[in-house]
């Protein structure tokens, strides 16, 4: 899905409106639709927020929905995708909402929760992309700066941010290949582990 959205929503869509398109494309329905709870949002702090949504929009990627009158009890935002594509993407509604899951416990972990959208971000496409069963990753710089929209100017800060919060062990950078090579930090390595506890029960 971080593969998809790097190809579907324009560069200029900075990282924490890409974390909202995280979580809208993996909790749509199969028509498109979605409504996020208040309470999702606030806990990746946007609760308040309108320019994550107003990005979105803007790239032609969402639209927000009008908010139902009456109100119900239940405060939440609802929109449609307007991408088709992202309702194809794998796997099926209900991995997809598990991996949204994931993705919020991830990026709402203490050691990750105080860093920048961009630096979370960065920290989940780490997670996402080490080889199973082990701790250890490697990505070609260019594709990681295009997922996150980090220019590469800025990411070895963002990295050596990672690094000092405890997320990532270590990175290198290969002059050859151009390759981000990288080992997580007990954090993420918990996570890439099991990032679905049996605790963590989807909801719709």
């Amino acid at each position: 899905m971080l593969s998809y959205l790097a190809a579907a929503l324009p560069p200029e869509v900075v990282a924490d409106a890409r974390l909202l398109a995280v979580q809208c494309a993996l909790r749509a329905t199969g028509s498109g639709q979605l409504m996020l709870p208040v309470g999702l949002l606030r806990g990746m702090r946007m609760a308040q927020q309108q320019g994550p949504w107003q990005a979105l929009e803007k790239a032609g990627w969402l639209v927000r929905l009008p908010r139902p009158h009456p109100p119900t009890d239940i405060c939440r935002i609802a929109a449609q995708l307007l991408d088709a594509t992202v309702l194809t993407q794998a796997p099926g509604r209900a991995g997809r909402t598990q991996a949204a899951h994931a993705a919020l416990r991830l990026t709402s972990h203490p050691a990750l929760r105080e860093l920048s959208a961009s630096e979370q971000l960065v920290g989940l496409t780490l997670a996402t992309h080490s080889c199973p069963n082990t701790i250890k990753g490697v990505i070609e710089a260019e594709r990681i700066g295009r997922v996150c929209a980090v220019p590469p100017d800025g990411l070895a800060a963002t990295l050596d941010r990672l690094v000092t919060a405890q997320a990532a062990r270590s990175w290198s950078y290969d002059l050859g290949s151009e390759d981000i090579t990288w080992s997580l930090g007990h954090v993420l390595a918990d996570w890439s582990n099991h990032p679905l506890p049996h605790h963590d029960v989807p909801s719709g």
